[in-house]
């Protein structure tokens, strides 16, 4: 529509005695959502006038703020400019018009609708994989010394009224002797029913080729070893359920395919075959394999392709050092769990634990759902770049960090259910977004990387929920209740995603 702007100038008849008066021609504009230009239109007889309006509002750029005279009449059309609403809600902005011959003055409301609801239908008819659940790893006593867990930390992410963490990740040390070092923090994560689950570093130095505990030296299990390696693995089994701590599985071997200083075993995926086809019968509970640096199939096809190994292995395990997020269609057809059992993102410095930081992990998380991974285990639990801080890098030991509550929406929304099919807001590479099904309850889990929000987010559902309730965690908030609105239908919620947050909402049935 073309709008002529300007002022139209009429002539007063001479001898004529008329009232002088300002009005405005619209006592109300109604602007549509989106940014953009407008008009509104001043009519003036024989008087001279001015505008204002508050600052900060959504208004600006008015094209003229004063106007009229004395000794004609006419009218004058101002231009406007107006920002977005990205809010959920009607806004409103007066102008004010005030006649500078009468002193009187008069009210314009310039009112603007708020963005259409963003629509995204949740489809508990096609369903993904189940969530074993999201935790970390037993910060080992052999190499954290003094700066292990306490009771009081892992109440803070494994509790009732904690972070909702299930899995607890612990080192098989080489040496039985020293097994007793991790076991109190075991037993007590034990208590809250946590899963635990060992991976051995190497093997006893006698059982390698180097004949040493350290790596960097191409050590690998000798084959005539490897019936004792599965009863040295037993017997920490053994140990730990002595002592009131149920292994609910083992690993063979952390990162066969890395051969660093400190403690290391190699193995080659022709190694690993053989051990799973012929001894991993005999471990005592469920086996992990292969747990590489990243998600190497190389080190588990051939296991999955032979029909006694695959019946000997419950999960397989990986890393992503460097990579390797991604769908495994042969593990799925064969029903194998898949477990990403470690990764860290950390360079020592102050912004490991940034909220930037946090939402890079947020993505990682998301990126493994949809990649139909079981469960997300990260390194230490207690360090400057982990869920607790441990002191450095003015980091507050013992205290939840940004990383801690960003695995923690995941931990307690996705944990125990099975993953379901949303939408996804087409184009829009910033928004992220996973749904779960419980007995109970549905789930979702909302990430906006976006530095602009989402003002109406509407969730159509399969069926009727009976309540709802969210979290919210950003740069300023922390797992902080959040807004929902249950719709009439009780077949719909509707949200406002601010910018850079992870929300999660719980829909009951």
């Amino acid at each position: 529509m073309l709008l002529f702007l300007g002022i139209v100038i009429g002539c007063k008849k001479e001898g004529s005695q008329e009232r002088p008066n300002t009005t405005f021609l619209e006592p109300e504009i109604l602007l549509e959502a989106g940014a953009g230009a407008s008009v509104f239109t001043v009519v003036w007889t024989a008087s001279e006038w001015e505008i204002s309006t508050s600052e900060g509002g959504f208004i600006s750029n008015l094209s003229y703020l004063k106007g009229g005279s004395l000794n004609h009449s006419s009218s004058t059309q101002v231009r406007f400019s107006h920002s977005e609403n990205n809010t959920s809600n009607v806004r409103e902005q007066e102008i004010t018009l005030k006649n500078l011959t009468s002193g009187e003055t008069q009210k314009l409301i310039i009112k603007q609708n708020p963005k259409p609801a963003v629509i995204l239908t949740l489809r508990t008819s096609t369903s993904f994989q189940n969530i074993s659940g999201f935790g970390g790893m037993l910060n080992p006593a052999l190499w954290q010394g003094s700066n292990q867990l306490t009771s009081e930390e892992v109440d803070r992410l494994y509790g009732p009224n904690g972070l909702g963490y299930k899995i607890m990740r612990m080192m098989i040390y080489p040496d039985p002797a020293t097994w007793d070092r991790d076991l109190a923090i075991a037993q007590k994560a034990q208590s809250l029913g946590v899963r635990i689950f060992g991976s051995p570093w190497t093997p006893p130095a006698h059982m390698k080729s180097s004949k040493v505990q350290s790596g960097g030296n191409g050590g690998y299990l000798l084959p005539e070893y490897y019936q004792e390696y599965v009863d040295h693995l037993n017997a920490f089994v053994d140990y730990m359920a002595a002592n009131g701590v149920t292994i609910e599985a083992v690993s063979i071997q952390n990162e066969p395919d890395w051969d660093p200083e400190y403690d290391a075993c190699v193995w080659s995926p022709a190694q690993i075959l053989a051990f799973m086809k012929d001894y991993a019968q005999g471990i005592k509970v469920k086996v992990i394999a292969a747990e590489a640096v990243n998600f190497k199939k190389e080190f588990t096809d051939p296991v999955l392709n032979d029909a006694t190994a695959r019946n000997n292995l419950d999960i397989v395990g990986t890393h992503l050092y460097g990579g390797g997020i991604g769908d495994y269609p042969l593990a799925r057809q064969n029903n194998k769990e898949i477990w990403m059992t470690e990764h860290l993102m950390n360079s020592d410095q102050p912004v490991d634990y940034s909220w930037e930081h946090a939402l890079m992990l947020g993505k990682e998380v998301h990126e493994c759902m949809e990649a139909n991974f079981n469960a997300y285990v990260w390194w230490y639990l207690k360090r400057h770049y982990s869920m607790l801080g441990d002191g450095e890098y003015n980091s507050t030991k013992g205290a939840v960090q940004k990383r801690g509550y960003v695995l923690a929406h995941y931990a307690k929304y996705a944990t125990g259910r099975k993953r379901v099919l949303v939408d996804k807001i087409q184009g829009n590479s910033n928004f992220m977004v996973t749904a779960y099904e419980g007995t109970d309850d549905m789930t979702l889990v909302i990430q906006n990387h976006g530095a602009t929000n989402i003002p109406a987010l509407q969730f159509d559902l399969p069926v009727t929920i009976s309540s709802v309730s969210a979290e919210e965690t950003s740069a300023t908030a922390d797992m902080v209740a959040k807004t929902v609105v249950l719709n009439s239908d009780n077949k719909s919620v509707t949200v406002t995603i601010e910018p850079n947050s992870i929300v999660s909402i719980k829909l009951n049935k």
